[in-house]
């Protein structure tokens, strides 16, 4: 588990990792702190290892950076480059079908829809996969179509209407209705079946299903071209993570 110090608190923007096990915190650690304006985006594996690494996003400039996490320390930091405030993050799953996990961001002011696959802590590709009307919101990211598939589900704000958008090869391949529920009815979530044949856990693939939302508002101008600046921009005006010690 981490957790982060509020900006209203004395150590504002400090993060701290809790291990747990047979339902109680075994210990805690201190990984760093940060400046306020970055805001925490998700967990995930963005370096192409076993690890489970944390992605942050500016509020100001929009960039995002990734930190490598094993044995409770940050081991590494990778800036992913700078995407328009108009972009903002819906989830993440593995839209490029090569087991990564990658970011899909909407356009907040014209609901085009953009991938970014993210492997060994760079950005390696990305793609428009459409545009969708503003009236449809994000609900989730679940295996709809096929198990281990990360596809959108997407709802409908006047009719309650879900509607599932699957994704493969950062290409859109099929839609379907999912029908009509009332919108007195909120979605709770999305859970996983493991796989036939899975002991001690599930498979990796379909193990687990991480939801995100760190939208920002702002207007930065950004087109279908993103304004993605390269790997390795200049970061000297940021404050990242400081050097992490243990608690």
């Amino acid at each position: 588990m981490i957790l982060r110090a509020s900006n209203a608190s004395p150590i504002a923007g400090q993060y701290e990792i809790y291990d747990i096990g047979n339902n109680a915190i075994l210990s805690g650690n201190l990984l760093g702190q940060v400046g306020t304006d970055w805001a925490f985006v998700t967990l995930g594996g963005f370096n192409g290892s076993d690890t489970t690494d944390m992605l942050l996003r500016s509020a100001s400039t929009g960039g995002f950076e990734v930190y490598d996490i094993a044995n409770n320390n940050i081991t590494n930091a990778g800036f992913l480059g700078t995407v328009g405030l108009d972009w903002q993050v819906m989830g993440f799953g593995n839209f490029s079908s090569r087991g990564e996990t990658d970011l899909l961001l909407r356009n907040s002011k014209t609901g085009g829809l953009e991938v970014y696959d993210i492997a060994n802590n760079q950005l390696a590709g990305a793609a428009f996969i459409g545009t969708v009307g503003l009236d449809w919101q994000f609900v989730g990211i679940a295996p709809i179509h096929a198990p281990g598939a990360s596809d959108l589900v997407l709802r409908n704000v006047n009719t309650g209407a879900f509607e599932v958008y699957d994704i493969a090869g950062n290409t859109l391949v099929g839609a379907a209705s999912l029908g009509a529920v009332g919108l007195d009815w909120q979605l709770g979530g999305f859970a996983v079946d493991p796989p036939t044949g899975a002991t001690g856990g599930s498979d990796s693939s379909t193990s687990h299903l991480v939801q995100a939302m760190a939208g920002f508002t702002g207007s930065s101008g950004a087109g279908e071209s993103l304004n993605t600046a390269p790997l390795g921009a200049d970061t000297s005006q940021q404050t990242l993570l400081t050097t992490p010690q243990h608690a």
